[in-house]
């Protein structure tokens, strides 16, 4: 057993992909544990070596939402830091050796939010990861994102762990992890953004274009939920993302306009349209 554990959560996605995530994960060394929640109602079936090896801990967990899959992750006894990271993406090596190094500088840190880089080019995920930033202040909070962050076990508890209305497979399908970073920017829990801790994943927008509207759209609705529910406990710091969240696609589509790429206006369409109503559905609710 070890003070780390990779938690990776899978719901239908092909095998070859959730495996090159486990190996990665396994490659980092012997003092780490990888924990798998399988979300599949058939789940996984993995070559023997890997479903052998007591460092990997396959738990069959049915459940609809990745933020309710995390946080049912069975942890070993021993864990004190919980690494999170998708099943389509993958820890670069040396990953473990440099987050020890991060915490041994800064012990007094209990969350470290990792760089996410594309799997085709290498470059970073987003603009706003190669920028960078402090995230002691509110608007560098986005730089955790949940394919690649690290959080101390206890904080993760005292904070609540993931709030299960958001999160893919959830009523609101996104933001899960910027509604656990706002948690722990309120709760004055330090946050650092590391970029050495370089997550591979596969690039935003690869899929057919239906599905990516549609993930666009369910995105946006969760952002939308997101912002009108840290307004309503009275942090009215989160216009911040409101207007972020509006003008972002607007920019996006002008580009498109002029090139007249319809696959990136539709998706930025869908992504404004998701915003606007989730916004305007928890306004309604609170009415």
């Amino acid at each position: 057993m070890s003070e780390f554990t990779i938690v990776t959560n899978t719901l239908r996605r092909p095998l070859e992909l959730v495996e090159k995530s486990i190996r990665a994960s396994l490659s980092q060394g012997p003092s780490i544990d990888v924990v798998l929640v399988d979300q599949n109602a058939d789940p996984l079936v993995f070559p023997t070596d890997l479903a052998q090896n007591p460092r990997f801990l396959h738990q069959k967990t049915p459940v609809p939402s990745v933020s309710m899959a995390r946080n049912r992750a069975r942890l070993p006894g021993d864990c004190q830091w919980i690494i999170f990271c998708d099943d389509d993406g993958y820890l670069e090596a040396g990953y473990l050796d440099r987050l020890k190094a991060r915490i041994a500088g800064s012990p007094e840190v209990p969350i470290f939010a990792g760089g996410i880089r594309r799997t085709d080019t290498g470059e970073f995920y987003s603009k706003r990861h190669a920028l960078g930033g402090d995230m002691r202040f509110f608007w560098n909070t986005k730089l955790l994102m949940g394919s690649n962050f690290c959080v101390n076990r206890r904080v993760f508890e005292r904070l609540g762990k993931f709030d299960e209305e958001f999160g893919a497979g959830a009523p609101f399908g996104s933001s899960e992890e910027t509604d656990f970073a706002w948690k722990a920017f309120f709760g004055r829990e330090p946050m650092v953004f590391a970029p050495e801790l370089v997550v591979f994943h596969v690039p935003p927008f690869a899929g057919e274009d239906r599905f990516e509207r549609a993930k666009a759209y369910r995105y946006g609705y969760g952002k939308g939920r997101l912002v009108r529910k840290w307004l309503r406990k009275g942090h009215p710091v989160v216009l911040v993302e409101f207007f972020e969240m509006l003008v972002v696609p607007l920019l996006k589509m002008l580009p498109a306009v002029l090139r007249a790429g319809t696959r990136d206006l539709a998706i930025q369409g869908a992504a404004l349209l998701g915003r606007i109503r989730g916004f305007l559905a928890l306004e309604k609710e609170a009415s």
